[in-house]
C-alpha cells in the first residue's frame, strides 16, 4: 500500500478507520499500522484517536462533516445539546466543541480538526435523534438530536435549574417546526424532575412571547 493508493481510495471519504484498510488493501494489519504511523509523523495523515484517521484537506476530494466524524469517533452517539441548537440556527453564539450524547463513558477529545465532547446516558435515554443529510458528500450525513431532544439534553446535562431568566439569556429563537408535545414527551421519558421543571419554564416563556 502506497500513500497515493490510500489517497485515491479515500479522497471521497477522508475520515476512515484502520481496520477498513486491511480489507481494502489485503495486507497484514501490522504492516498497515506501521505505514499509518509513518504518514502521521510526516503530516500526510491526521490521527484523531486510536484507529481513527483522516486525510488532511489538501488530499481530500470531498470533505467529511465534523458531525459525521463525531458519530464515528465514539459509537454509539448522536449530536445534541448546543451543537444541535446551532445546527437548527436557534442560538446566535458559535459553539466551540462538537457536543454529543453516548451510552458509553463521558469523554472529550481535542483533535486537529476540532474538540469532541460526549455526555454519557443510560441506554433507555438514548432516543430522539434522526439521520440527517448535511451535504452531497459520502461523509456528509450524521445522527442529530431533534430540536426538542437537544433542549431536553441541555436541561439534563447542565447543572442548575433552567429558569425563565436563564432561557432568556440563551436568546433562543425557536423555529416553526418546534413541537411542544414532543418536548414534553421527551422530558417525561428522561425521568428527571429538574428536566420537567426546566421544560415547563421554557414553555411559559414561549407563551409569553406569542
Amino acid at each position: 500500500m502506497k500513500f497515493e493508493e490510500l489517497q485515491h481510495s479515500l479522497m471521497h471519504r477522508p475520515f476512515f478507520e484502520s481496520h477498513e484498510l486491511v480489507t481494502l488493501f489485503d495486507e497484514p494489519e501490522k504492516q498497515i499500522m506501521a505505514r499509518l504511523s509513518r504518514w502521521v509523523a510526516h503530516g500526510k495523515l491526521l490521527r484523531l484517536r486510536r484507529g481513527k484517521y483522516m486525510l488532511p484537506v489538501p488530499y481530500q476530494k470531498e470533505m467529511a462533516s465534523l458531525f459525521y466524524i463525531s458519530n464515528y469517533l465514539y459509537r454509539p452517539s448522536f449530536i445534541s445539546l448546543f451543537s444541535a441548537l446551532q445546527h437548527y440556527q436557534c442560538i446566535p453564539e458559535h459553539v466551540q466543541a462538537i457536543q454529543a450524547v453516548t451510552t458509553r463513558q463521558t469523554k472529550v477529545w481535542n483533535t486537529q480538526v476540532g474538540r469532541f465532547q460526549y455526555f454519557s446516558t443510560h441506554s433507555e435515554r438514548f432516543f430522539g435523534y434522526e439521520r440527517v443529510k448535511l451535504g452531497p458528500g459520502l461523509q456528509q450525513t450524521a445522527l442529530i438530536a431533534t430540536l426538542e431532544r437537544a433542549l431536553v439534553d441541555i436541561c439534563y446535562f447542565y447543572s442548575g435549574e433552567w429558569t425563565q431568566n436563564r432561557w432568556t439569556e440563551l436568546r433562543l429563537d425557536l423555529p416553526d417546526f418546534f413541537q411542544r408535545e414532543r418536548l414534553l414527551g421527551y422530558a417525561d421519558r428522561m425521568q428527571s424532575k429538574k428536566v420537567l421543571r426546566s421544560v415547563h419554564a421554557l414553555l411559559k416563556l414561549v407563551n409569553k412571547k406569542q
